[in-house]
């Protein structure tokens, strides 16, 4: 009876009551806040025990709680110790990905309700322009496309209501990934900076091989001098041995881009988030910033992830290029980015939280085809308005030969979008993915939920079947929208058809997320709660003192902070 009571509140027919239980929740974390009617985003009320008026959120993608310790990440160490670390976190929706779960974060919405569910977008009712149900790449989509599909749900995101709460201050996104860097923020967002393309000539060859700032309303100490601190080297040519090595070279390095480098000049990857996000804390009134680090994912994705521990020659392409270093070099980011919290006078003024996107899991149970630059074929199958992506695995075979895919993306799960959406033509596709390798479980669309056409117990181990049976369905439902997937293949724990290391699924590993909210007058405590990505912009409204109208559509709810 309790598994399925969970799993109902999980209904787009229940949303009423989730919402009201959200607006209870913040309602009672903002007593602080100036007596007012639903809605109120007015500075609270001066209390002795002053709120933060500034929200510093720290994404480090792909970021597993056990790599604090296998690393020694000590500055995400002490935040979790001094702050307020839910150590049963757990991401808590489908997809499990870099640009679905930014906005997640930001919107408090789960992605059945946010505007999209999954790398690969339905346009159903042709917002973007390419046509009624073409199929889009939402990685791939410009800023002003990614905003127009988070403007039209009409749900108010972090910027809007730090703006209300907060007049005249600027809330800010920074990363070194695009999509990341603008999912996180949307239309209310005032600055947001991310790379541009190779659009410069920098170097001594006169090539345009360099990235610069980019994006939205990016100050001009962040663009001049042209070639300055902030113009990085992205030749792919410079590739730190990536490009010709099984398996990173299925989704190599460019350059700096992800990774620091050796030029002191010029450091990319989180050295320049992090020095972005500081120059502007120093010169911006700021309200709200993300910062979202890229290394860790990228390292992830190339080796393996949380196998990837071997130690390298200091200075080689090797270290340069793998997970311990990118840890590290992360974690220090933190450690300067608080430091200059400290310095500028603006710690006891912020609330800061650790988290992440997703986790991440090696693949040692790999379908894809391990080959250089394949990793865009592998993830995706299908055409869309971003390209036509038809050269399939073969593992795939069993789905592609129904002849009634019209996308596919396949990561630490498989997701697929059909032609004909009739109930035979669903059964008939939950069947083929049911013969892929290493599927576990299937499930069909039907309205605001997914059904479960088939399950495997005998391809689980214990843990795994645990798992399943306790999340399974509640991570499946959380797409459950037009736009989202019609047919649904979860695998087991360590299988991808992506690259190396992957996520994107419903595994224990690509779920479990480190989330910590630290401020400076609070003690550390470690709650028993088991929060979710979604409960993250409830939360932080409760500490600001910020109360969302129930008209506000948060899917996520709001706990309390500072109680062992």
């Amino acid at each position: 009876m309790t598994e399925r009571l969970r799993k109902d509140t999980f209904r787009i027919g229940s949303r009423a009551v989730r919402k009201a239980a959200v607006l209870m929740a913040v309602l009672l974390l903002s007593a602080g806040a100036a007596a007012a009617g639903p809605g109120d985003t007015r500075p609270p009320a001066r209390s002795s025990e002053p709120r933060p008026h500034r929200v510093l959120i720290l994404v480090v993608d792909q970021f597993r709680p056990e790599y604090v310790e296998k690393f020694g990440m000590v500055n995400a160490r002490a935040l979790m110790r001094e702050g307020t670390d839910f150590r049963d976190a757990y991401l808590g929706h489908m997809a499990s990905e870099t640009v679905v779960s930014h906005q997640v974060i930001t919107s408090g919405q789960l992605p059945r309700d946010m505007g999209w569910a999954d790398e690969v977008y339905r346009d159903t009712g042709d917002l973007l322009g390419g046509g009624k149900d073409t199929l889009h790449i939402t990685s791939g989509l410009a800023r002003t496309q990614l905003d127009t599909l988070m403007d039209t749900t009409g749900a108010p995101k972090l910027g809007d209501y730090l703006h209300r709460a907060f007049p005249g201050t600027k809330v800010i996104t920074v990363g070194a990934k695009t999509y990341a860097t603008h999912v996180s923020g949307g239309s209310g967002t005032d600055i947001q900076v991310t790379f541009s393309g190779r659009d410069f000539a920098c170097g001594k060859s006169g090539a345009k091989t360099w990235r610069g700032p980019a994006g939205k309303a990016v100050p001009a100490y962040l663009t001049a001098p042209v070639c300055g601190r902030f113009h990085v080297d992205s030749d792919q040519a410079l590739d730190y041995g990536t490009g010709t090595t099984a398996p990173a070279w299925m989704y190599p390095l460019d350059g700096n881009h992800y990774v620091p480098g050796r030029d002191r000049a010029h450091l990319g990857g989180d050295t320049w988030v992090a020095d972005a996000g500081m120059a502007m804390m120093e010169r911006e009134d700021w309200s709200g910033m993300l910062l979202t680090f890229p290394g860790v994912d990228k390292a992830g994705h190339m080796w393996g992830g949380i196998t990837d521990d071997a130690v390298h020659p200091p200075g080689s392409d090797a270290e340069m290029a793998h997970l311990r270093h990118l840890a590290k070099n992360v974690d220090h980011q933190i450690g300067r980015v608080m430091d200059r919290l400290r310095a500028l006078g603006q710690d006891r003024q912020t609330l800061v939280v650790l988290t992440t996107d997703h986790g991440g899991m090696p693949a040692t149970r790999f379908h894809g085809v391990d080959r250089a630059g394949r990793g865009d074929h592998n993830w995706f199958y299908g055409r869309s308005a971003q390209g036509d992506y038809l050269d399939a695995a073969p593992a795939l075979a069993p789905l592609v030969d129904t002849g009634n895919v019209a996308g596919s993306y396949q990561d630490s799960a498989v997701r697929t979008w059909l032609k004909d959406t009739s109930r035979p033509a669903l059964r008939r596709a939950a069947t083929a993915m049911a013969a892929l390798p290493d599927v576990i479980a299937t499930y069909t669309l039907d309205g605001d939920r997914y059904r479960l056409a088939g399950s495997a117990p005998g391809r689980m181990s214990r843990g795994e079947r645990s798992w399943w049976q306790e999340h399974g369905q509640e991570l499946v439902n959380t797409m459950a929208a037009p736009y989202g997937p019609d047919v649904i293949g979860l695998l087991k724990d360590d299988t991808s058809y992506g690259a190396a290391g992957d996520h994107g699924g419903a595994q224990r590993a690509a779920q479990r997320v480190p989330l910590a909210f630290w401020t400076a007058d609070r003690p550390g405590a470690t709650p028993g709660a088991a929060l979710r990505a979604v409960d993250i912009l409830p939360t932080v409204l409760g500490a600001l003192g910020i109360t969302p109208a129930e008209r506000d559509g948060l899917d996520g709810r709001a706990h309390p902070l500072g109680r062992g």
